[in-house]
């Protein structure tokens, strides 16, 4: 009986660690831009260059644009969302584990 207790708070540990897209997106964003291209084109243009780097994302539509969810291991890793307002693009790049950080960062800005 105890090892299932043990068990059960070592599983409950574990997912409470996990990150997920809200905690990510309401970090302090470690990269910040503006483009003239629009929400879905800079979108493409860096999912491309991660996905050439090998780095496992999913994207999503959010309201006036688009996320990209970078996931690892313990859940988001970090979270890039461009948004479209008044004729211009914004994007924002949160990141949970810094290792990766220029990585990533360094498509971002490129796609500018």
């Amino acid at each position: 009986m105890k090892v299932r207790t043990i068990l059960s708070l070592t599983a409950v540990a574990a997912l409470s660690a996990c990150a997920n897209v809200k905690d990510v997106r309401d970090r302090e964003p470690v990269f910040y831009g503006s483009t003239q291209r629009t929400a879905q084109d800079y979108t493409q243009c860096v999912a491309a260059a991660w996905k050439g780097l090998g780095v496992n994302f999913e994207q999503k539509p959010v309201r006036n644009g688009y996320e990209l969810v970078l996931h690892g291991s313990l859940g988001v890793e970090a979270v890039l969302t461009t948004t479209h307002w008044q004729d211009k693009t914004e994007t924002r790049l949160s990141t949970r584990i810094a290792r990766r950080d220029q990585t990533i960062i360094e498509p971002a800005n490129l796609c500018l």
